[in-house]
């Protein structure tokens, strides 16, 4: 089996598994009670979760199919380049980020920028032009995501 195909399976079995995760969402959803005062009720964000996740799991299985039937090359990957260290970067990032949310109570906005820029530098090039484009992305998607779970789902967090 060539590389190229090994990677267009291993695309399809994570798409199936998002996809079968997203199926847990909406059976889980489904059991939740109808809401009487909120307008979108308790179920409203699995659903929403459920729907984006089938959405990527179907564009991800999409290009492993367009891969397959183009004949795609994988390129080569060198072993060097792999460094286990980035990968216990960004859970002991994410640790640190639940305990400042959970225990903490650290406010979300600022916390989440924190993290995105943290997760962001460890992986990829430490540079202040990189620093600046992760703080960037990060306030602006914690600013997202607490505009719509306060305005839309009425979820105060943080």
């Amino acid at each position: 089996m060539t590389e190229a195909k090994r990677r267009a399976l291993a695309d399809l079995a994570l798409s199936l598994l998002v996809a079968a995760g997203a199926v847990v969402l909406f059976v889980g959803a489904a059991k939740l009670p109808p809401p009487r005062f909120e307008p979108l009720g308790s179920a409203a964000l699995p659903r929403i979760l459920g729907m984006l996740l089938l959405l990527f799991a179907t564009i991800l299985a999409g290009r492993s199919v367009m891969r397959m039937r183009r004949g795609w090359l994988a390129p080569t990957i060198e072993t060097r380049d792999a460094d286990p260290r980035k990968g216990l970067a960004v859970l002991v990032a994410l640790v640190a980020y639940v305990f400042a949310l959970d225990v903490l109570r650290a406010p979300f906005v600022p916390a989440t920028t924190v993290f995105v820029v943290v997760v962001g530098l460890s992986i990829g090039a430490r540079t202040w032009l990189n620093c600046a484009v992760f703080a960037v992305l990060g306030l602006v998607l914690s600013l997202a995501i607490s505009t719509i779970l306060s305005r839309f789902l009425y979820i105060t967090i943080g």
